[in-house]
C-alpha cells in the first residue's frame, strides 16, 4: 500500500460518511441492492461494492465509490450515478454523463430522469 492507500474499514468508514453526509442515503434506502444473479427484474438498482483498486490512488488519497447506480431494462445492469468519496473531506455526486450535481436531492431527480428515458427507448425498439 503507497502512502495514499487506505484500508478496506476505513474505506467502508468513508462511505458511510458519505451516503449520510451527502443526504443520498434517504434516495437509497428503499432500492434494492444489484443481484449477482443472471436474470433481474427491470427497475434502479443500488451496488455498495467498494472496489479494491480504487483503495490505492498511489499520488493522492483515492476517491472509492460510495454507491452506484444501476437500471435494469433488459437483464442487463446500466452504470447511470455514482458518489464518490475524498478522505473524509467531501463528496461527488455523479450522472451517467459524469456530470458533477449540486445536491442529492437534484442528483436523484438527474437518476430518475434518466432511467425513465432508458425505459421509453427500450418502448420505442419494440
Amino acid at each position: 500500500m503507497s502512502r495514499y492507500g487506505i484500508s478496506m474499514q476505513t474505506a467502508r468508514r468513508l462511505q458511510k460518511w458519505t451516503l449520510e453526509v451527502s443526504g443520498a442515503s434517504k434516495f437509497l434506502k428503499d432500492l434494492p441492492k444489484l443481484p449477482s444473479t443472471k436474470k433481474i427484474k427491470p427497475g434502479l438498482y443500488v451496488s455498495y461494492e467498494i472496489d479494491k483498486n480504487d483503495l490505492d490512488d498511489g499520488i493522492d488519497w483515492p476517491t472509492p465509490a460510495a454507491a452506484t447506480i444501476y437500471a435494469v431494462i433488459n437483464n442487463e445492469p446500466e452504470f447511470i450515478g455514482e458518489i464518490r468519496a475524498y478522505q473524509f473531506e467531501t463528496y461527488w455526486l455523479f450522472n451517467n454523463e459524469n456530470d458533477l450535481v449540486d445536491t442529492a436531492e437534484n442528483w436523484w431527480a438527474l437518476i430518475n430522469e434518466k432511467y425513465q428515458e432508458l425505459i421509453k427507448s427500450e418502448e420505442i425498439k419494440k
